[in-house]
């Protein structure tokens, strides 16, 4: 497989075909069921924070931003695993919009995964400017940057490297039009990118 093109394939690949309702159903209710087992601290009544997600042959939890809501049902037509964004928005309607999709690792080079990202949005965009993004993970290695034409979009894009034995990556992306991130946005980003875990 050759580099993943996290940006290009969330806006070009088609959406997989929908599974029988009732295998969604139960798959949801399975979700659920082992969100909270797995991320619920027990008798302390505290809310849900993370969600585990799942798809063919993976498993990972990521924790939702105070005020953010995540949804699997909106990212399954955004060619993501899971899309996040402030509550009391929609997905179509989100001032700001973070996706994040498992995609096959290649090599443990992610560098050149965010290389060929960018490598495509040059071809595309030939004034695109590349910003320097800190983005941190506590235990996998991580890397971005900033896609930009100013005034017009900016695009956040991490890749995170869960480490060697593991078969996947993780690419997170916020698309913001025509302004910048809030300091709320890239806070609401970056908690998203640490607290990804591959289970």
């Amino acid at each position: 497989m050759t580099r993943s093109r996290l940006i290009r394939d969330l806006k070009a690949r088609p959406s997989p075909p929908d599974p029988a309702p009732v295998t969604r159903r139960i798959r949801t209710l399975l979700a659920l069921v082992l969100a909270a087992v797995v991320c619920s601290p027990v008798g302390t009544g505290a809310p849900l924070d993370r969600l585990l997600i799942y798809g063919d042959g993976f498993s990972f939890a990521v924790a939702e931003p105070p005020g953010w809501r995540g949804s699997i049902e909106e990212a399954e037509r955004l060619s993501s695993n899971v899309v996040f964004y402030r509550r009391g928005e929609s997905a179509d309607a989100a001032i700001a919009l973070v996706r994040v999709r498992v995609n096959d690792k290649t090599d443990e080079n992610i560098a050149a995964d965010l290389q060929a990202d960018m490598d495509g949005y040059r071809t595309q965009y030939p004034k695109i400017e590349f910003r320097e993004l800190a983005v941190a993970h506590p235990t996998y290695a991580a890397v971005a940057k900033l896609f930009t034409m100013p005034g017009q979009f900016y695009e956040y894009v991490a890749y995170v490297n869960p480490g060697p034995g593991k078969s996947w990556i993780f690419g997170a992306s916020m698309n913001k039009q025509r302004s910048e991130a809030t300091k709320e946005e890239l806070a609401a980003f970056k908690a998203v990118v640490a607290s990804l875990e591959l289970l």
